[in-house]
């Protein structure tokens, strides 16, 4: 499993996996999807390849060296339960030792399953 920082050449990969997924249109549709590709640079984004597969990735948004905010963590549904996303989060918190990592989602099942403590409406990522 390969996780690589984000450049443009892996911005094909993400917009298409998500566009598959109805639940992400307020991101792909026609008026925001350029505005999120801009996105997609500016923030600190992690892609994971699988054997050469593209398998999901990881955008999140710094907090002045103080905490790091995950904004968007996706993995493609036909690669689920394969420690994608755990491999994606512990890159973020490997890379970014020091802060605080944060999660805000609306998936709090797996947070939960992780273990992470909710902290009112955030995750915070240890360990």
């Amino acid at each position: 499993m390969d996780i690589l920082r984000y450049k443009p050449e892996h911005e094909d990969a993400v917009i298409s996996a998500i566009k598959r997924d109805p639940d992400w249109d307020m991101l792909t549709n026609e008026s925001a999807v350029g505005n999120y590709r801009k996105r997609l640079l500016e923030s600190i984004t992690y892609v994971c390849y699988d054997n050469g597969i593209f398998g999901g990735y990881l955008r999140a948004i710094p907090d002045d060296g103080i905490a790091v905010y995950i904004s968007e963590l996706f993995v493609v549904p036909e690669l689920r339960n394969r420690t994608i996303a755990r491999t994606l989060i512990r890159k973020l918190k490997m890379d970014f030792r020091h802060a605080t990592v944060y999660a805000l989602s609306d998936e709090d099942a797996y947070y939960d399953k992780l273990g992470y403590k909710k902290i009112g409406s955030v995750f915070e990522i240890h360990g």
